[in-house]
């Protein structure tokens, strides 16, 4: 499930509460995040099976530290830059964060946790650990985001929290097992 709050999480953040976030308190009109969420999503077609090419040449655990940890890192600056409503910045910003801290962690998420799992229940296992971290990611992070930008009327809550679903992933990718190659027609699970 830890695997999860980072793409699921920062999914919930970027794609849908920043777009309501930059209309209503930065008085951008709502078509720039939502382009920008497009041209992310265009980009996302190179992102996906590049960061998927680096996984399977490098390990899964390797790559996923890396991109939560770029997550981490760039979560200050990207807000900063979407905060301060310049529109072409606000794009770069949204279409990077959008393809490191979503997308990219998207293209290992599937595999790495498909073979987390022994042939036997593994896509029980797998929906379980997916949906419900997905589920717990999502549902409360947009309505915390609302809360405390409201509250604080900052920006940094909303990086706080990416900071928070990408170091859940991130400890979850230290202490989970490397993956790649492993049998997948073996019962037990990886360990």
């Amino acid at each position: 499930m830890g695997l999860r709050f980072g793409q699921a999480g920062n999914s919930g953040l970027v794609q849908t509460f920043l777009v309501g976030y930059i209309a209503t308190n930065l008085l951008v009109s709502k078509s720039v995040p939502t382009t920008a969420i497009v041209y992310g999503s265009l980009l996302g077609f190179a992102t996906v099976p590049l960061v998927g090419m680096l996984g399977d040449r490098f390990g899964r655990r390797p790559v996923y530290l890396a991109m939560t940890a770029l997550t981490i890192v760039l979560a200050v600056p990207m807000m900063a830059t979407i905060a301060a409503g310049h529109t072409v910045a606000l794009s770069v910003a949204m279409v990077v964060g959008l393809n490191i801290g979503v997308l990219g962690l998207f293209s290992l998420e599937s595999v790495t946790m498909a073979e987390m799992f022994g042939s036997r229940n593994r896509f029980t296992q797998l929906a379980v650990a997916k949906e419900i971290g997905g589920v717990l990611a999502t549902a409360i992070g947009p309505v915390l985001a609302a809360t405390l930008t409201a509250v604080t009327g900052h920006w940094w809550p909303i990086a706080a929290m990416l900071i928070a679903y990408s170091l859940i992933t991130f400890a979850a990718a230290y202490f989970s097992p490397e993956t790649r190659g492993r049998d997948l027609v073996r019962l037990e699970d990886a360990v």
